[in-house]
C-alpha cells in the first residue's frame, strides 16, 4: 500500500513538472538573432548619423558640378557724386556731363573658360568625400551587427548555463531526497544529508547568478536594438526551466535560437578570407583621394584663370545725357596671381600631407584588422579540437557520476565524491557551451572583416 502511495506521489510530481514546463513554454517570448540584427541596423544612432553625413557629402558633390555651368546674376547699383563734370561754351553757356545720381540694373551671365583643373579637382574631391562617407557608414553598420551578435551570444550563453544548471539541480534534488530517506532509515549520516543539501543549494545559487547575468545581458541587447520585445529583464529565466515555488518568480521566460542552429548559420563564415577592400579601409583610401584632389584644385590657383561675362543693363545717365538707356556689355577677364607669400602652395602641400597621413592610417588599421581576423580564424581549429575533447569528457563524466552515486549507495564512497563527480559533469557541460559561444564569436568576427573566398583566386591561403 505504501509503495502504491509512493508511486502515485511520484507520478503526481512528474505530471506537475510537465504541467509547469508546459506553462513556461506557453509563456515563452521568442528572441531571434535575425530579428535583433534587423532592429539594431534600423535603430543604431551612429549608423543614422553617418548616413546623414554621407547624404550631406552627396549633396555637396552634386552642387560642386554646378561650377561647369554658366552663372546668371542680377546686378544693381545706385550712386551719387557731389560734383558733375561740365564744360563752358562761352556765350552759349555750359554743358554738364551726366547727373549727380546714377544707377545700373540688369542680368549678368558669367562662365569660366579655363581654370587649370580647379573645378575638376574640386568635383573629384567632393566625389571622394561622398564615397568615403558612404563606406564609413557601411562599416559602422557592420560593426553594429557585430555588436548585436556578441550581445545575443552572451544571452544564449546565459540561457545555456541556466538550463544546464537546472538539469544539475534536478539531479541534486533527487539525490537529496534519496539521502534524506536513507538517513531516516539509519543508512546514512547527518554529514551526507548536509553535503547533499549543500549541492542542491549551490545549484540554486548558480541558477540565480545566471539569471542575474541574463537580465544584464538582455539590457545590453535592448540598448543596441532599441526594442525590449516585451521581455522584463529584472529576473528572467530560460523557457525550458519549469517554475519552482521556492524560487523568485521569473519576470520572463526567454526562448532564443539554439546554439546548434546558430552554428549552422555561422559555419560558412569560417571559410571567409580577409577583405582588403573592407569599408573602413576603402573609406580611408577615398579620404586620401579627397585630399589629393583638393590639393590639385588649390594648385590651379597658381595659374591663369579665364572667365567670360556679359549682360544687358538699364543705366542712367547715358553718358553726358541725363536719360535712361539699355546697354549690352561683354568681355573676357584673366586673373593671374603674382604674389601671395606662398599661401596657395602651402595649402596644397598641407592637403598632400593629409593624403599621406590617411594612407598611413589605412596601413595601420589594415594591420590591426588583419591581426584580429587571422587570430579569430586561427582560434577556430583549437576550439574545434576543444569541443571534440570536451564532448568526450562529458561522456566520461556522465558515466563517472552515475558509477560514483551507485558506489555511494553501496557504501563504498562518501557523498563528497558524489558531489565532486556531479560538479565535474556540470563544469564540462558548461565548458562545451562556452566553447560553442567562443566559436560563434570568432565566426562573427570573420564575417565582419572578411568575405567569401573566390575559388579562382585563393586569396589569403
Amino acid at each position: 500500500m505504501i509503495k502504491i502511495k509512493f508511486l502515485r506521489f511520484t507520478l503526481f510530481l512528474v505530471l506537475a513538472a510537465f504541467a509547469a514546463g508546459g506553462r513556461a513554454a506557453a509563456g515563452a517570448i521568442a528572441l531571434t538573432l535575425e530579428q535583433c540584427s534587423r532592429d539594431a541596423a534600423a535603430h543604431s544612432p551612429r549608423v543614422k548619423q553617418l548616413r546623414a553625413q554621407a547624404l550631406a557629402q552627396k549633396q555637396l558633390y552634386q552642387s560642386a558640378g554646378a561650377a561647369y555651368y554658366p552663372s546668371l546674376y542680377f546686378d544693381a547699383y545706385v550712386g551719387w557724386v557731389s560734383e558733375v563734370p561740365k564744360i563752358t561754351l562761352g556765350p552759349l553757356g555750359g554743358m554738364q556731363f551726366g547727373d549727380n545720381w546714377s544707377y545700373s540694373a540688369g542680368p549678368t551671365l558669367e562662365y569660366i573658360l579655363f581654370d587649370y583643373g580647379g573645378r575638376s579637382g574640386a568635383l573629384d574631391g567632393a566625389r571622394s568625400a561622398w564615397q568615403s562617407a558612404e563606406k564609413e557608414a557601411a562599416f559602422v553598420l557592420k560593426t553594429a551587427l557585430l555588436d548585436v551578435r556578441r550581445a545575443y551570444l552572451a544571452v544564449q550563453n546565459d540561457l545555456e548555463n541556466i538550463y544546464l544548471t537546472a538539469g544539475q539541480l534536478k539531479v541534486a534534488q533527487k539525490q537529496l531526497a534519496d539521502v534524506q530517506a536513507a538517513f531516516k532509515a539509519g543508512g546514512k549520516s547527518r554529514l551526507d544529508v548536509t553535503l547533499a543539501l549543500k549541492q542542491e543549494l549551490r545549484a540554486r545559487a548558480n541558477i540565480s547568478a545566471a539569471r542575474g547575468a541574463l537580465g544584464s545581458h538582455l539590457r545590453d541587447l535592448f540598448a543596441l536594438t532599441g526594442v525590449d520585445y516585451g521581455i522584463d529583464p529584472h529576473y528572467p529565466t530560460d523557457w525550458r526551466v519549469p517554475p519552482d515555488a521556492r524560487d523568485t518568480p521569473a519576470t520572463a521566460f526567454v526562448r532564443a535560437d539554439g546554439l546548434e542552429e546558430t552554428l549552422k548559420i555561422f559555419t560558412p563564415f569560417s571559410a571567409f578570407v580577409f577583405d582588403e577592400d573592407i569599408p573602413s579601409l576603402a573609406a580611408l583610401e577615398d579620404m586620401a583621394q579627397y585630399y589629393q584632389n583638393l590639393a590639385r584644385s588649390l594648385e590651379a590657383g597658381l595659374y591663369p584663370r579665364l572667365a567670360l561675362s556679359g549682360g544687358a543693363y538699364l543705366e542712367y545717365p547715358n553718358g553726358p545725357i541725363n536719360e535712361s538707356v539699355f546697354l549690352g556689355r561683354a568681355g573676357i577677364s584673366m586673373r593671374l596671381p603674382l604674389y601671395e607669400a606662398s599661401k596657395t602652395r602651402g595649402q596644397s602641400a598641407a592637403q598632400k600631407s593629409m593624403a599621406a597621413a590617411a594612407r598611413y592610417q589605412k596601413a595601420d588599421l589594415g594591420d590591426s584588422l588583419k591581426n584580429i581576423f587571422f587570430s579569430a580564424r586561427g582560434m577556430l581549429g583549437a576550439l574545434k579540437d576543444q569541443a571534440r575533447l570536451t564532448q568526450g569528457v562529458i561522456a566520461a563524466a556522465q558515466e563517472a557520476a552515475a558509477l560514483t552515486y551507485e558506489a555511494y549507495k553501496a557504501g563504498a564512497l562518501t557523498f563528497l565524491e558524489v558531489d565532486n563527480a556531479n560538479l565535474a559533469l556540470l563544469e564540462s557541460q558548461i565548458m562545451l557551451a562556452d566553447i560553442y559561444i567562443q566559436t560563434l564569436g570568432n565566426m562573427a568576427v570573420l564575417d565582419n572583416l572578411g568575405r567569401a573566398d573566390s575559388p579562382l583566386t585563393g586569396d589569403n591561403l
